[in-house]
């Protein structure tokens, strides 16, 4: 027995060496020498051997021999190491359910008898099947698990993490999390000489520059990858980079119909490998490539191969649905459209948070768009109305799911409270800020992903409202949906009529926009010298006149004096809408889309308590608040020391009103942690998703706490869409610095009508004197 175990480790040796061939043959060698009840280990390292040379069948029986004849009681580290291994085995054939079962045990037979490092490969092994599964807040959860399980014993697995954890953000569409994840790898892989590893990180930042529509970066990152795995004499993930080139160069191309052969010869070269979706995936391009070409049968034959699985990736499936599209007379395109994007909902659905509903969007990007061209070519207005609400903002459409409580989170945005707060007041007292913005960083980083494992509560997205519906809504009101694409175009709707103006290109009207922003903010917070007051004065009304010429001024004659709702795309979030001529004094509100404006307009308005904030550090502050109260009997007034972030949450929740005057701070790189400053420090964004009765109306009199980031589908991410997304009615903030000898008689006007009875949008319009350009926008409904 004893010659029996020495052979066994010789074998192991051998192994190791890279003869396997003489590995195994002392193997069986060993196998007489012991008895029965005693080849667990034997056999286990056998199905090893048998995997390195591909026999995957025969390997598969022989950790079925070791499991049968090894005992946890007696060899726990070996019964695990097997589980593991054979999981791996599974993984690779496909065969999920049994690789989680083995996984799972693993894993708890590590964690019982204190096997860190197989605990953790498990955990980190059980995310990504979780990834490949599309159940990706159970997958970035794990890969948290097990980033802290690595860290302690494990250092050098981080990197291989760190890629697997930027292929689930890529499936979330978040590609610049992504990039930072793959960043850390790369390094981290190329010092560690994990030269396969390294090579897939190259190709997962040409998937991360194909989905911030930078397809020649992709080529480029392509093509790198391909030549590291052509030294390592790899063919899979050689053909695997060839495809995502192809990807990047099908969206470079202005016409794809020459790649048609190229992508035909690369779904056979994939099928043979074998790669079967990825080769579903070629055969999608390839007829993407025949239905550009004019040649609708090759396209349908190689749809008919290219039949996606249930368990294949997201954006294979659409891709699916729009290569149908593509290749299907103009009725049956739109049907599978539709499919597509309802596949994409789907999808959505099972996500918890704002930030990962918001980013899987950029997936349904050409769906939606494709729709929409369609419908303007037939020119039907309910048509049109439709795809415009597809294309846009569906994050909004789905209800909140409140976060559990949870001790590590709170801790973490208590130190991020203080961190910020130290960090202010070094910056007023001259001090440099040494390691804190560093520090902050990280927290937000942290808390991001923390919330990111939030899973869905299983509820299902509103239905988008129909363009009769709309009509119905708006009574004397007039709506104006401006539509994605080039050229820019507004869909006016009234109750007795819709129509498709044509306007400026999109570049014209940003141009005009970032010129009036810059503006508005340089006359904001400071004494000018006439002359250059003057000056400021006549380029902001000549960039509100350029601006109102590209998006504004051929629909005037459509609107008439009708109060309005715009429905904004992109860069148009952030238009200061009443500085425009044609709309100034006249009530405006602005809402993500028609469905999230019905929406936020059916909801209720519950008696409830009216809430004022004022947060440290404004001159204005407590008069502003001091004289709102005098109109609110019974009001919660928080200033000074008792305005913090905790007492102002409890005392938000439920309320009916809010009003908070104090500095707030757009963020544009991290649109959630937006906040406002109180006096423990600030209240942010992310804060508002514990809510659980978000009030009816918050009035936000800060300086550009009302901007957005947009991503791809028009998703909007910033303090008003949190508290809209939530499920407050009206928010009203502004877009762009606020003077402060401004915000506070234009603040106690909108009061003294609010409590008249007048709506919101109403009394903000009034509220505004005669010659002031004001950036407040009222937003959700009025």
């Amino acid at each position: 027995m004893l010659r029996g175990r020495i052979l066994l480790s010789l074998a192991l040796a051998e192994s190791e060496q890279g003869h396997i061939d003489t590995g195994l043959q002392l193997l069986a060698d060993a196998e007489q020498l012991l008895p029965p009840g005693h080849r667990g280990t034997l056999h286990g390292q056998r199905a090893m051997l048998l995997r390195r040379t591909g026999r995957d069948d025969q390997a598969l029986t022989s950790y079925g021999h070791a499991l049968a004849e090894l005992r946890e009681h007696e060899e726990p580290e070996e019964v695990a190491r097997v589980l593991l291994n054979r999981a791996v085995l599974h993984m690779a054939a496909s065969r999920p359910s049994a690789a989680r079962a083995d996984l799972l045990r693993c894993a708890a037979i590590a964690d019982r008898h204190g096997y860190p490092r197989l605990a953790a490969k498990s955990v980190h092994n059980l995310g990504y099947l979780d990834y490949l599964a599309g159940d990706l807040p159970a997958a970035l959860r794990r890969y948290t698990d097990a980033a802290h399980r690595y860290a302690a014993i494990l250092p050098g697995m981080l990197a291989v993490l760190s890629l697997d954890r930027a292929r689930a953000l890529l499936a979330a569409g978040l590609h610049t999390e992504a990039v930072h994840e793959l960043a850390t790898a790369q390094h981290r892989l190329a010092d560690q000489r994990l030269s396969q590893d390294h090579a897939e990180t190259h190709l997962a930042r040409a998937d991360a520059a194909l989905l911030a529509g930078q397809p020649q970066a992709a080529i480029g990152w392509a093509e790198a990858a391909r030549d590291l795995f052509r030294r390592r004499d790899n063919p899979r993930w050689t053909a695997r980079a060839d495809l995502v080139a192809l990807r990047a160069r099908f969206a470079a191309a202005a016409d794809p119909a020459a790649l048609a052969p190229q992508a035909a010869a690369l779904r056979e070269r994939l099928a043979a490998l074998p790669l079967p979706e990825d080769a579903r995936l070629a055969g999608l391009l390839a007829a993407r490539a025949y239905a550009a070409a004019g040649d609708p049968r090759r396209a349908t034959d190689q749809l008919a191969t290219s039949t996606p699985r249930r368990q294949d990736r997201l954006d294979t499936r659409l891709l699916w649905h729009l290569a149908r599209a593509e290749a299907s007379p103009a009725h049956a395109a739109t049907r599978h459209l539709t499919a597509g994007l309802s596949a994409l909902h789907r999808a959505r659905e099972q996500l918890g948070v704002p930030d990962l509903r918001t980013g899987v969007a950029v997936y349904g990007r050409e769906l939606a768009h494709r729709g929409l061209r369609a419908a303007l070519h037939t020119g039907r207005p309910a048509d049109i109305f439709r795809w415009a609400e597809r294309a846009r903002a569906q994050a909004l459409l789905l209800p909140p799911v409140r976060p559990p409580d949870d001790p590590q989170t709170a801790a973490a945005l208590a130190e991020l409270r203080g961190v910020r707060q130290a960090m202010r007041d070094r910056e007023l007292a001259g001090h440099t800020l040494g390691t804190l913005p560093a520090r902050a960083d990280a927290l937000q980083r942290a808390l991001r992903e923390h919330a990111w494992a939030t899973a869905a509560d299983g509820h299902s997205a509103a239905s988008p409202v129909s363009l009769s519906g709309i009509r119905t809504l708006l009574g004397t009101s007039a709506m104006v949906s401006y539509l994605p694409g080039e050229p820019l175009r507004a869909l006016v709707i009234t109750a007795r009529t819709t129509q498709v103006v044509d306007l400026a290109p999109p570049g014209e009207a940003t141009e005009a926009l970032l010129r009036l922003r810059a503006d508005l903010d340089a006359q904001a917070g400071r004494r000018l010298p006439r002359r250059l007051a003057t000056a400021l004065a006549a380029a902001t009304a000549r960039d509100a006149a350029a601006l109102a010429a590209a998006v504004l001024d051929p629909l005037l004659p459509l609107l008439g004096d009708a109060e309005v709702i715009v429905i904004p795309t992109g860069a148009l979030m952030a238009v200061p809408w009443s500085v425009l001529p044609g709309l100034v004094g006249r009530p405006v509100t602005v809402a993500p889309s028609a469905t999230v404006w019905a929406s936020a307009r059916a909801r209720t308005a519950p008696a409830g308590p009216v809430t004022l904030v004022c947060g440290p550090g404004n001159d204005r502050g407590e008069p502003e608040i001091a004289e709102i109260a005098a109109r609110y009997p019974g009001a919660t007034a928080l200033t000074g020391n008792r305005a913090t972030a905790e007492a102002t949450l409890a005392a938000v929740d439920g309320a009916s009103l809010v009003h908070v005057a104090a500095h707030g701070h757009h963020d544009t790189d991290n649109p959630l942690f937006s906040r406002l400053d109180l006096a423990d420090g600030p209240l942010f964004g992310y804060d508002l998703q514990r809510l659980v009765a978000p009030p009816t109306t918050v009035v936000l009199s800060s300086c550009d706490i009302g901007m957005h980031h947009v991503r791809p589908g028009d998703e909007a991410l910033g303090m008003a869409a949190a508290l809209v997304g939530a499920g407050t009615r009206t928010v009203v903030a502004s877009v762009c610095r606020v003077p402060d000898e401004d915000a506070m008689p234009i603040m106690a006007a909108f009061h003294r009508l609010l409590t008249g009875g007048w709506a919101p949008a109403n009394a903000l319009a009034a509220a505004v004197p005669s010659g002031v350009r004001s950036g407040f926008i009222c937003f959700g409904a009025s």
